[in-house]
Order: structure tokens, then C-alpha cells, then sequence
């Protein structure tokens, strides 16, 4: 092969193409950089640390994907494969290679206080609040990184702070909004949850007649959007509602984790407050660093450096049970060997179940039909393991029928963060005749419901203006796209519905129409609730958008404390679970933002749930209570 640095460019999974340098010399890949940038930090972060390496040490295309980023492994193998072609060499004899050969590991016993199952947001929240209570500490990870789906998070975190949101003004529809709140019938609102909503209403009452024009919130106001949020029929005519102490043991503590976190390294952006998609009000705690990787990073670094064991490659397939009590998990490694863990706490955090279609299709109650192909947001790891490992003990299931459908996901990869995404005030959607069909306001079921009945695909319609207000992106990230045909952009709207096959006339009619609510603060078309910005500015963009699987609400029932339940209602000793794992909480429908908030607090509250009744009079850290 010829001497010398070929720079070629390969698929990616979060971006149109990878940028990557290979050196070769002495018919030999001396090294291998690959340009990153575009990809969802912590998704494949595994990929480019490892395949590189393994190529480059064993001078062979004959290596194994990285399990759950098959695309940005092909990617780095292709792009090495372009470079040896270039070189004059035979990439297909670099294929039919020898492989690296795997580690063998032997059987092991570990003897722990609590062992973890998953590597998620909430295993390693429970990771770090075990080891801050001075507990030792076991994490299994089936697949080769950590993070699940909250890598693949966009890191708004909801918590009412109203000290610090009154900072920023109302937009127009927030006062309406809360006014209509207010009005709803006391019948209309479930028992348990009157007390609560009375003292809204009282608070709402006040903010009202004050004339102020801050953002108002309260923990008060979150519980009782989560509770209404999450209200749902099934096909059935059965109703459900997320439990009032799960739901007002979150509300309470979520804003202690937002700190939580920040003391442990996760800086936030306190320039701006803002809301995901189905969030329903602007209380999200946004991360300076790109998505849930903001979390990720910090956690995993902090259970490293404090001497929790992770074993990643390690997939948990029974529980050890003993007179009722679970007494440890046994998992088997990559390879094949068996790691039995005796733990006097197993704490499961394994995630839900929205990569597993069969089983999403089994349990199914709330939406027509689950298509065989239907596209998922989550990774390729949320398979339900931990769901049924909690099963194996006897745990009660909640809620299993009703599964979240995430209405703005890439029709092509189910990414979220491609294109351009707002925040809910600023959404156009549009259907594939260029015509607004929903409230963009609205839970993500009702955009979901509303995308389905307008044939699947639609486009977020977005100004230069309004792309400043766009989630983790760049303007490199932006021009790729356009240049790869992802993402459309136009100097007018005319020009922009011919690239996405709609009447220029009727695009161009929705807009003004649009834009004048917004003048308005009033959608009399579709009464959507908060407004910010208008549509006029060029450039013009338009991003195709389908809904895919995205949130499981169901999982095993907890209390308050995160003990599993069993059937009875009783507590399974030394079981305790958080996060999608568990279900109660979001009930039918959860609120964006609401993710984050659970697994951090539920995360933290079974760690110390376990510390109290592993040793109840060494445990003394700071409680979330």
C-alpha cells in the first residue's frame, strides 16, 4: 500500500458522515482519528476508543462490533476499509483476517452491600448516593458502555425553583393556561389529589391578582401537571393515574437533585429555563454540556474514582432468592463466564422496555396497533431485563399497557436531536400538505395521535431566528445535514415547500396565520397554549419529523421508599428498583422532563432506602427526605 495520511469520511449514527484520518506505512495501519464531533456523546463513545485500537494492534478489518452502536462501528470499519482501497490495497483480504482473540474469563464470586443492575441514569445516581453512604458497591452493564437512555436524553430536567424562574418574564398563553388550570372542576380531580390542587388553585389565585408578568411555578403546580399529564384511558376503558406519593415524592425532591448534581460536577445553564417537548411548562434545568451525556460522564467518573466495581459486557439473568428475601444476581460475561454477586441490596435499574417490540407489542393496551417495524429512540439495550428479572422475586407489575410514542423522532434513525428541535413555544409542525394539524403544546401522545392521523411524517417549520433557540446543535451540524438532504433550507418559504413537496401557497398562508397568533398571543385554530417567537426571518427550515417508541410507563411496582412490591402489596426484602424499571409514577403519559427528575431522585432514594436497612446506624448522609 501506498505510504501516507488518507482522510476519508464514513456513516455515523448521530451525524450525515464521520470525518477519519488513517496513517498508513509499511503496508500497515500505523493509526486511526476519527472526527466525532457530529455523534451523540456517550452513545458510541465505545466505538471510537476501541475499535481503532483493536485495527490498528491487530492489523485486521475482522473485528467485532461494539453491541448497541452497530452503525458507528460499521462506520469507523468502512471508512478504514475506504482508506486501504485508496492506498492500493485489498480491503476485502483486511476482512477475511484473523480476529483478535477474546478474553477468556474465569467464573468469579463477588460478596458486596449492593449491586447494581444497569448503568443508566438511575444505576449510577444509586451507584454514587450507595457509596456516599459508605456502602461497596457492584455495577452490571450487559452492554459495553454505560449511559442506556439517558445518554440519549436531551438533558432538560424538570424542577419547580420559582426563586430562580421568576426571573423570567411569562410568555403570552402561561397566565391563560393557568387560569384554565385553575377552573377545572373538583370532581373532575382524583381524591387523593384534592387536598393539593385546592392549595394550586389558592396559589394560582394569588399570582393572578398580583399583575406580576414573571413565570410562575410551584412544586404544586408540577405535581398536579404530572398527575393530569398522565391520566389516560386504555383501548379497554380502563383508567390509570400515577400514584400521589410517587408523584409527590418526586415533585418534592427533585429540585435537591438538580443540586445533588450540580455538587457533584453537572454545571447548569441558569441563563435559561426551558421546557422539552410535552413538558407542559418552562421548569427544565438545562446541562451547559450536550444532552444526558452531561450526566453520564459525571456520574460514571465519580462511581470510578470511589471505588465502585462496574463491569460493563455483564448481563444480569436471575436474582438469588431465598426465603423470599433476594440475595444477589447472577450474570454471565460476554464470553460466556458466570459472576455471582452476593449483595445484601440489589437495586434494578435496568431501564424499560422500548427496544424489546415483541414485548411492547405483548403488553400493549392504549395505542391501535404496534407495527413490527416501528422505529425506537431508545437503545438497543432497554429490553426489559430488569422488569423480568423483578418477576423472577414475584414482584406486582403497573401500568404495562401504556407505552410513549416520542412524536418528533428522525424518520430515518429515530434520533431526537437531528435537525432543528425547539422548545414546544416555538414548534410549527406541519403535515405533509404544509398545514398546521395539532397543538404543539400538547403531552407528546396527543402530537403523537395527531402526527399518526396525518399520516406518520411531518416537518418542524423554523426561522433563523428561531433555530437559535434549537437544542444541541451547531451550525456545522445544521450545514451537513442540509448538504446531506436531512434537513431542509430555503431563503424563502416558497422555495422551501418545493423541497418538501408541499403547496407553496399553503405553507406560506399557515405562517402568516401563525405568525399573527403569535402577535395575538391566541391560537384560534388550535388553541395552543404558549407562544415566543414568530416564523419570518430567512433562512428557512424545515425538519422532517415521525414518531417512534420512545417511554415505557409501566414497570415494577415501588413505593415511595423504591422497595419492590409483590402482588400483595408487600415489600420483596432487598429488592428496591428506580427509574423505567419501576412504574407508578408517569402513569399513562409522562411529561418531558419528568425522566430525568425520576431517576436522579428515585435513583438516590433507593440507595439510601438500602443503606438504612443494610446498617441502620452507620447510615448518615444527607437524606433527600
Amino acid at each position: 500500500m501506498q505510504a501516507g495520511k488518507y482522510n476519508v469520511k464514513a456513516k455515523g449514527h448521530g451525524s450525515s458522515f464521520m470525518p477519519m484520518e488513517v496513517t498508513i506505512g509499511d503496508d500497515k495501519i500505523k493509526a486511526i482519528t476519527v472526527d466525532s464531533r457530529g455523534e451523540t456523546k456517550g452513545v458510541a463513545d465505545e466505538v471510537f476508543k476501541r475499535l481503532p485500537q483493536e485495527i490498528v494492534d491487530h492489523q485486521t478489518l475482522n473485528v467485532d462490533t461494539v453491541s448497541g452502536a452497530t452503525i458507528s462501528s460499521n462506520g469507523v470499519i468502512d471508512g478504514v476499509a475506504q482508506a486501504i482501497t485508496e492506498a492500493g490495497g485489498d480491503a476485502s483480504e483486511w476482512k477475511k483476517r484473523a480476529k483478535p482473540v477474546a478474553t477468556n474469563y474465569q467464573d468469579e464470586e463477588i460478596t458486596t452491600d449492593v449491586v447494581i443492575v444497569g448503568a443508566g441514569g438511575a444505576g449510577l445516581a444509586a451507584a454514587v448516593r450507595s457509596l456516599e453512604e459508605g456502602q461497596s458497591v457492584v455495577i452490571l452493564e450487559k452492554y459495553p458502555q454505560i449511559g442506556g437512555n439517558t445518554s440519549r436524553a436531551g438533558g432538560p430536567m424538570n424542577a419547580a425553583e420559582p426563586a430562580w424562574q421568576d426571573k423570567f418574564k411569562a410568555l403570552p398563553g402561561e397566565k391563560e393556561t393557568l387560569t384554565e388550570l385553575a377552573a377545572t372542576p373538583i370532581e373532575k380531580i382524583d381524591p387523593e389529589y384534592q387536598a393539593d390542587f385546592k392549595q394550586l388553585q389558592a396559589q394560582i389565585k394569588e399570582y393572578l391578582a398580583s399583575g406580576a408578568n414573571n413565570l410562575f411555578d410551584s412544586t404544586l403546580l408540577h405535581e398536579i401537571q404530572t398527575y393530569l399529564g398522565g391520566k389516560r384511558t386504555d383501548l379497554k376503558g380502563n383508567e390509570i393515574h400515577g400514584k400521589y406519593p410517587l408523584v409527590h415524592e418526586l415533585v418534592t425532591n427533585a429540585l435537591d437533585s438538580v443540586k445533588w448534581l450540580s455538587n457533584l460536577g453537572v454545571k447548569f445553564d441558569n441563563e435559561d429555563v426551558t421546557e422539552p417537548v410535552g413538558g407542559l411548562w418552562r421548569r427544565g434545568h438545562k446541562p451547559v454540556e450536550p444532552m444526558g451525556y452531561a450526566y453520564i460522564h459525571v456520574l460514571g467518573d465519580w462511581v470510578k474514582d470511589h471505588g465502585a466495581k462496574l463491569l460493563t459486557e455483564t448481563q444480569a439473568e436471575h436474582l438469588i432468592v431465598e426465603n423470599g428475601e433476594v440475595k444477589g444476581v447472577i450474570a454471565h460475561r460476554k464470553d460466556g463466564s458466570t459472576v455471582t454477586v452476593h449483595a445484601k441490596a440489589v437495586i434494578l435499574t435496568a431501564g424499560g422496555f422500548g427496544a424489546n417490540t415483541k414485548m411492547v407489542q405483548k403488553y400493549n393496551t392504549y395505542w391501535q396497533k404496534i407495527a413490527d417495524d416501528i422505529a425506537t429512540t431508545n437503545s438497543p439495550a432497554i429490553t426489559g431485563d430488569g422488569i423480568k428479572l423483578g418477576l423472577e422475586a414475584g414482584a406486582d407489575l403497573f401500568g404495562m399497557g401504556f407505552i410513549q410514542l416520542m412524536p418528533v423522532s428522525d424518520p430515518e434513525t429515530s434520533e431526537l436531536f437531528t435537525g432543528l428541535q425547539t422548545p414546544p413555544a416555538n414548534y410549527i409542525m406541519v403535515n405533509q400538505e404544509g398545514k398546521r394539524f395539532v397543538n404543539e403544546f400538547a403531552e407528546r401522545d396527543t402530537l403523537a395521535k395527531a402526527a399518526i392521523a396525518n399520516g406518520g411524517l411531518f416537518y418542524l417549520i423554523a426561522d433563523d431566528k428561531i433555530k437559535e433557540t434549537a437544542y444541541n446543535t451547531t451550525q456545522e451540524s445544521i450545514d451537513a445535514q442540509v448538504e446531506a438532504g436531512t434537513l431542509f433550507r430555503a431563503d424563502t418559504l416558497e422555495d422551501l415547500a418545493t423541497q418538501i413537496g408541499v403547496d407553496p401557497e399553503v405553507l406560506v398562508q399557515t405562517i402568516k396565520d401563525y405568525n399573527s397568533y403569535v402577535d395575538q398571543g391566541k391560537d384560534p385554530e388550535f388553541h395552543k397554549n404558549v407562544f415566543d417567537l414568530k416564523c419570518e426571518v430567512a433562512p428557512f427550515y424545515a425538519t422532517p419529523r415521525k414518531p417512534a417508541i420512545h417511554h415505557t410507563m409501566g414497570g415494577l411496582v415501588i413505593d415511595k421508599q423504591a422497595h419492590v412490591l409483590n402482588q400483595n402489596g408487600e415489600v420483596i426484602r432487598g429488592l428496591y428498583s428506580a427509574g423505567e424499571n419501576a412504574g407508578g409514577l408517569h402513569a399513562g403519559n409522562r411529561l418531558g422532563g419528568n425522566s430525568l427528575s425520576d431517576i436522579f431522585t428515585f435513583g438516590r432514594i433507593a440507595a439510601e432506602t438500602a443503606a438504612k436497612e443494610i446498617s441502620p446506624d452507620v447510615s448518615s448522609g444527607a437524606s433527600v427526605h
